[in-house]
């Protein structure tokens, strides 16, 4: 794990208070898919704790996709290329990439970016990878791009209908009997439920808030679903999780 200053490369808006961040810096070099960053933010105490996207190790630089939801993250999406700014990391347990036939990802809304490095990984090794992703609206909408630079085109809902599928990820599944050996997901508490209804091997990672970021405060804890009496730092022993494994 590194503290160290990180240089930011790109900063755009790619949907509805949702941007694109490409830093530069070691921590790079040590990443796994699914792990998260911890970013200092001037003026305030806490870091926020942002999901990787993708990464490139000999470029020593990785992607974050985030959206604006206070007033740090606000501050964030205000900063310009060459800006230098602290990153804590890699910290959490990322997404096992199994060596299996097919694999589905199912991102739901800020959920969409820790599956595209993901996605990446599965494909070097001879996956077969499906991607769905569910938003609110078409105004919403971003990570195709990414998927699409991989060769896969994503299969796309939108709760109200104004692109794609009308409906949720999880009702697209059923609708297109899309089916896999594994599946990954990422997203509110909500579709991950209804992942874990639909498919009985693979991965959820949880999109909780989280304070220090490195298991010590023990603010994001989630409970095992099998044993009352045991609990997991989603930030240490998680975000990601078996399915079946915690309760959600």
């Amino acid at each position: 794990m590194l503290d160290e200053r990180v240089v930011i490369r790109e900063n755009s808006c790619i949907a509805a208070d949702t941007y694109r961040m490409v830093l530069q810096g070691n921590i790079a070099g040590e990443l796994k898919a699914g792990q998260f960053v911890n970013l200092e933010v001037e003026g305030y105490t806490l870091r926020r704790p942002i999901s990787i996207s993708s990464y490139n190790k000999q470029e020593k630089t990785f992607t974050l996709l985030y959206k604006v939801i206070g007033e740090g993250t606000a501050k964030l999406a205000e900063m310009k290329p060459g800006y230098e700014l602290k990153a804590l990391g890699p910290l959490g347990n990322g997404f096992p990439i199994e060596n299996v036939k097919s694999a589905v990802l199912v991102g739901g809304g800020a959920g969409t970016g820790p599956l595209v490095q993901t996605a990446k990984e599965l494909q070097e090794l001879g996956t077969e990878v499906k991607v769905v992703l569910g938003f609110p609206s078409k105004e919403d909408v971003y990570g195709i791009e990414d998927f699409e630079s991989l060769g896969i085109t994503p299969f796309v809902s939108t709760d109200d209908g104004t692109f794609g599928f009308k409906g949720n990820a999880i009702q697209l599944i059923r609708e297109k009997n899309i089916s896999a050996e594994i599946v990954y997901a990422c997203g509110p508490k909500r579709m991950l439920a209804a992942v874990e209804e639909q498919f009985d091997r693979g991965y959820i990672s949880l999109d909780i808030r989280m304070a220090c970021g490195m298991g010590a405060c023990m603010a994001c804890v989630c409970k095992d679903k099998t044993n009352e009496n045991k609990y997991y730092r989603v930030c240490k022993e998680g975000p990601v999780f078996r399915i079946g494994q915690v309760e959600i």
